[in-house]
């Protein structure tokens, strides 16, 4: 969502307009979830998705249709058994987009290169879209997690109804405000993953992390390992002193997830003592039931209590029978993606 954000950004500086399809909403089985978004050009040419298929031909058509008249509009499908024929999908459900006309003008640059710089720290934010009525300097505004506004146009009664909405949903939501329709959606719940350990599995997952929207921190305690041209797709690579206090002067959270991985059992150890002091949601380390078995006792018998240990992912990863760097890579992600997926759908 980020790139696609960075790519809503370019276009919009380069001086053309742009329609976002936003899934607003979605009933039963279909293609994408709610909050998906796909980038539509003028000319047709697309980034991102919304599902496929006749859904998502329709929806570029009307969006390239809308440059004409340079309004939003609402679209809605029924993907029930009865209409699947007609649309060439057999999801069984229902879906809403909503086609947001974007002018390139100061305000909409303004509003999505803040909304990009939020999504650059890796925190929850939400952004607001007008659905109808006059299109105002407010019509689009982003609210980061400490409540902060980025336009102080947006009616306090508004901002107020939005940040009740965020305590009880994760999920984009319609609300009504003096007559006027907004939707709201939440971002960068993407998570934070920190790798501590540089090596081959930390290299492949680092990659395949990366591909599916975490954001990376690569630690290690050598610099012939942990630089930015082995981890090309790392947010950020950084080179320890000793991996004592290694999570020193970071602000770790239940969207953190620390894959221990180091070169070996004693680092292993110290690094997931840290771990279990932290409020990550996700800890996982990398090793066999007889190596988890023998810290784990050594961790018991210096205070460390049971309900702790059983935070831990070890052996980390999906059970998929994998074994190069390549495929525990595979089943790392796979594992974080579950986990993060659980998160979300909590609310967290």
């Amino acid at each position: 969502m980020k790139q696609l954000i960075r790519q809503v950004c370019d276009i919009l500086a380069s001086g053309e307009d742009l329609v976002m399809a936003t899934v607003s909403s979605k009933n039963g089985s279909a293609p994408r979830m709610a909050g998906a978004r796909m980038i539509v050009r003028q000319d047709g040419r697309i980034a991102g998705t919304i599902g496929g298929g006749k859904v998502e031909a329709v929806a570029i058509e009307e969006s390239v249709q809308s440059f004409a008249h340079k309004n939003s509009a609402r679209r809605f499908f029924d993907l029930t058994n009865a209409d699947a024929a007609g649309t060439d999908m057999i999801c069984g459900g229902t879906m809403e987009i909503f086609l947001e006309y974007i002018t390139a003008d100061a305000a909409n640059i303004k509003v999505f290169s803040t909304l990009l710089a939020a999504l650059d720290t890796g925190r929850r934010v939400s952004f607001v879209s007008k659905l109808n009525g006059q299109v105002t300097d407010a019509s689009r505004f982003v609210i980061a997690d400490s409540g902060k506004v980025n336009f102080s146009q947006a009616p306090e009664a508004l901002l107020s109804a939005v940040k009740k909405l965020r305590l009880s949903t994760s999920s984009p939501s319609v609300i009504t405000h003096e007559g006027e329709e907004y939707l709201v959606s939440y971002f960068s719940i993407t998570g934070d993953l920190f790798l501590l350990g540089a090596g081959h599995v930390s290299a492949c997952t680092a990659e395949a992390a990366a591909k599916v929207g975490f954001r990376v921190i690569v630690m290690d305690d050598r610099s012939e390992f942990a630089n930015q041209e082995r981890f090309p797709t790392a947010d950020q690579v950084v080179v320890l002193g000793s991996f004592a206090d290694c999570f020193q002067g970071y602000d770790i959270t239940h969207d953190s997830y620390l894959v221990i991985v180091t070169r070996g059992h004693m680092h292993d150890r110290d690094v997931l003592e840290q771990a279990l002091r932290t409020n990550a949601g996700y800890v996982g380390m990398i090793g066999s039931r007889k190596k988890r078995n023998a810290i784990y006792t050594n961790l018991l018998a210096n205070g460390t209590v049971q309900a702790q240990l059983e935070r831990v992912h070890c052996p980390i990863g999906l059970s998929i029978e994998a074994d190069t760097p390549e495929e525990i890579a595979v089943s790392i992600v796979g594992e974080l993606i579950q986990q993060r997926a659980r998160g979300q759908n909590r609310g967290n």
